[in-house]
């Protein structure tokens, strides 16, 4: 294998000098999850001994996506979120790093995914997560934007959204969707095993997906968990064991000290540059976006070792950079801040190789890489001591004036800020009155509309007490006219019980329809009348006084006591004593009575 050299062609990258992408930029669609990271204030502590947490947005696909979009790249994030304030901070902070996120969508029954970080002293992590479930678990296959992932050169995805239904399926659609599409595939499992139910369900999910991917990312530990050897820096197991036909690049990530690469031809590694690490959250992420930013630009480096190597040095300081911040997005580097460090690179080495030409040292950056693939160590070439310093002379001039550059936009900066604050605090009060005037003007409308629902409450109980009331009313008219016909009907048959001789005249005669009787029966005619009248009279009385009934009983009384004080009278003749006064002795001799009827009982 040829000894190739990183720096020389470092400047080939396609950033220029002003930071912008020389080459078309091609787009890389990220999917999976996008979650809020909590990560203590002090390192070395448990959950439960950190006095505080400060919160940053995460999730190692949304991390890749913001990092190409920091590097120069075009990228677009896929997935879903909770819609509350954590989910819509995420797609605020998406759209503030240039990251397209149409392919975002919202849960309004699930929250966003969050995570708490312990950091030990070294920056290592441990994860506690809570998704019960969380929004990312739910995407389903009708939420994806499907124009967008056909538009992708590189799709790129993670292990964690294989852990559950229905995120899975729709994770293998959209696979499927960019693989007929023409998209590149690139897999980091990001192994997270506090999320999946067993060891056994981690590897299986993880390999499930691992021959359908182009190009793979993947650590030491994970080597490890997926096959079990003691060795991961063994490149017999990790090419027997991992890489596949359809591979076209194997990364293998080796922390500060850089990383190691396989494709179908030649195989190596990268160093790194040494940094204080203060946090390792979003490094392999940001190595990731690195990586896919350059092979974004030209699809086939990874069949160049040279350029590919240069690559893989690219992303080596990315990561590096990542580690000295906290949090995932808010540590991944800028374009501008790797094209420094590389610079600064460069010219350390070239130092060190000038003021020991003969020393058979390890090189700063690059060790000499054997044909089995292992770092062994070996003084540098004079061919690439002499590319270095022409590089230097061809470069250092341009670097000076980027650092005046951004000396003065430094300067430039800090005489506004204090315009811009003020500014910026005007508007914020005036948002603040904005906004309170509009609670109140819909605390208003809330309590109007409520005072309109009790009205309206108010007068249909109104409507409902006065119908009811009718109703009542009715009915109490009807009760007491049948109670009052009854009544009526009950004093008529006491009168009859009294009176069987009227009874039986008003029943059997027709007042109305009397014909004057012969001149024989003339003389019963006006004890008849009389008595029809007599019947009337009492019938008036009762019906005028129905309601209480005393009157017809005091007279039913009366005409007992009347009846008692009475002879009962054997009347003889016509008359059969209708109408008849009754003899009583010593009374005069019969004669004429006053009434028209000779009533002494002759014949």
């Amino acid at each position: 294998m040829a000894d190739e050299s990183i720096s020389g062609n470092l400047k080939d990258l396609s950033l220029n000098r002003n930071g912008a992408v020389s080459k078309k930029s091609h787009l890389v669609v990220c999917f999976g999850e996008m979650l809020i990271d909590f990560i203590p204030t002090v390192a070395g502590v448990s959950l439960a001994e950190a006095p505080a947490f400060e919160k940053a947005p995460g999730g190692a696909p949304a991390n890749v996506a913001v990092c190409i979009s920091k590097l120069g790249g075009s990228s677009a994030f896929i997935g879903k979120v909770g819609d509350d304030e954590f989910g819509r901070m995420l797609a605020d902070i998406l759209k503030q790093n240039n990251v397209a996120n149409s392919g975002m969508r919202f849960d309004h029954d699930a929250r966003t995914a969050l995570a708490f970080i312990t950091l030990t002293a070294e920056g290592e992590r441990e994860f506690v997560f809570f998704r019960n479930p969380s929004a990312d678990m739910l995407l389903r296959e009708s939420e994806l934007d499907v124009d967008l992932i056909k538009k992708a050169t590189i799709f790129h995805y993670g292990s964690i959204s294989l852990i559950n239904e229905p995120c899975r399926s729709t994770h293998l659609a959209a696979m499927d969707i960019a693989k007929r599409s023409g998209s590149i595939l690139s897999y980091d499992p990001n192994l997270r095993l506090p999320l999946w139910p067993s060891e056994d369900a981690a590897r299986s999910g993880i390999m499930s997906v691992w021959n359908l991917a182009d190009i793979i990312k993947i650590s030491e530990d994970e080597i490890s968990f997926l096959t079990g050897a003691d060795d991961p820096n063994d490149d017999e197991v990790v090419l027997k064991r991992l890489f596949h036909p359809n591979l076209k690049l194997l990364l293998v990530t080796e922390g500060s000290a850089g990383c190691r690469y396989y494709t179908k031809k030649f195989k190596g590694r990268v160093n790194s540059i040494k940094v204080k690490a203060v946090d390792t959250t979003g490094a392999g992420d940001a190595f990731t976006g690195g990586v896919l930013k350059c092979l974004a630009s030209d699809a086939s480096l990874y069949q160049d070792e040279k350029r590919l190597r240069e690559a893989i040095f690219f992303a080596n300081v990315c990561a590096a950079l990542t580690v000295t911040g906290r949090g995932g997005i808010p540590s991944l580097p800028t374009q501008d801040a790797v094209q420094r460090t590389l610079a600064e690179s460069v010219v350390s080495m070239a130092t060190d190789a000038s003021s020991d030409r003969n020393a058979t040292a390890k090189p700063v950056l690059l060790p000499e890489i054997g044909s089995d693939g292992i770092a062994r160590e070996s003084p540098i070439i004079e061919a690439e001591q002499l590319q270095l310093r022409k590089y230097i002379d061809e470069n250092y001039s341009k670097i000076r004036d980027v650092e005046k550059e951004l000396a003065n936009l430094s300067m430039e900066m800090k005489l506004t800020a204090g315009p811009k604050k003020a500014a910026l605090e005007h508007m914020r009060k005036k948002i603040e009155i904005s906004t309170e005037k509009i609670r109140i003007a819909k605390q208003k409308e809330e309590q109007a509309r409520k005072a309109r629902e009790a009205a309206l409450k108010a007068v249909k109980d109104e409507e409902d007490f006065k119908q009811k009331l009718c109703e009542d009313l009715n009915n109490l008219v009807r009760e007491s006219s049948n109670s009052q016909l009854a009544r009526l009907e009950e004093l008529k048959r006491k009168l009859e019980a009294l009176n069987p001789s009227r009874a039986s005249t008003s029943s059997t005669l027709d007042l109305n329809s009397v014909e004057p009787a012969p001149s024989s029966m003339n003389r019963d005619v006006p004890s008849v009348q009389g008595s029809q009248e007599s019947l009337n009279g009492s019938s008036e009385t009762t019906l005028k006084e129905g309601n209480t009934g005393n009157a017809a009983a005091e007279n039913g009384q009366n005409q007992q006591r009347e009846a008692r004080g009475k002879k009962k009278i054997n009347a003889q003749g016509r008359g059969k004593g209708i109408g008849m006064i009754p003899k009583s002795r010593g009374a005069a001799p019969p004669g004429w009575t006053g009434a028209g009827f000779d009533v002494d009982g002759r014949s």
